[in-house]
């Protein structure tokens, strides 16, 4: 029965889907940093530094 089930199912649009999950988190991620002031991006970048 399982079989029969997996062979019925179809995968072509898993490709298309992942990549349309893809292109919205990078863009979402490319928003974030475009938003991102440099106040906030100096003070990241020196987090590794601190000694806090």
């Amino acid at each position: 029965m399982i079989k029969e089930v997996m062979r019925l199912l179809n995968y072509d649009f898993c490709a298309e889907i992942a990549l349309v999950l893809f292109l919205i988190a990078f863009a979402l991620v490319g928003i974030k940093v475009a938003l991102t002031s440099k106040v906030e991006i100096k003070h990241q970048s020196e987090i590794p530094l601190s000694d806090d």
